[in-house]
């Protein structure tokens, strides 16, 4: 092979690997809230979406997930396709999946999952905090 084929091999490997990891999920860990001591979860964005898998939660209840700033002043936003919620089977487990318009690296500093004790996912009065991961400011 001669030096021109291999330079041309090169830039071709170096740009699928680059579309490969652009690609790629980014993943984080969630951490439980003292309301939630057993709980865990990861919370999974890919181009365009959101995945979230948990467990310890409390069963057969319904959570939401929130996009949240503290700063300059607290300020939420439903994550994903309203009404932002999934509900946990009888062992507490749960799964939340949607399409998300922008990513939030950069944008919002913490994603949140929140349990409706009351069943109804638009009661913000009554909520309490779960999970919760720091997004980082960068992809």
């Amino acid at each position: 092979m001669n030096t021109k084929n291999i330079i041309i091999l090169a830039v071709v490997l170096g740009v699928l690997t680059f579309g490969a990891l652009s690609w790629a999920s980014t993943d984080l860990p969630l951490m439980a809230t003292k309301a939630h001591p057993n709980a865990s979860g990861t919370a999974s964005f890919s181009q365009d979406g959101l995945s979230i898998r948990a467990k310890g939660l409390q069963p057969d209840k319904v959570y939401t997930v929130w996009f949240v700033n503290m700063k300059p002043k607290k300020h939420e936003i439903g994550a994903g396709n309203p009404p932002y919620m999934f509900k946990t089977d009888s062992n507490g487990n749960g799964l939340y999946e949607s399409h998300l318009s922008d990513l939030p690296f950069g944008k919002w500093a913490m994603l949140m999952v929140v349990l409706h004790p009351n069943g109804d996912p638009m009661d913000m009065k009554n909520m309490v905090g779960a999970l919760s991961a720091k997004i980082p400011e960068n992809r």
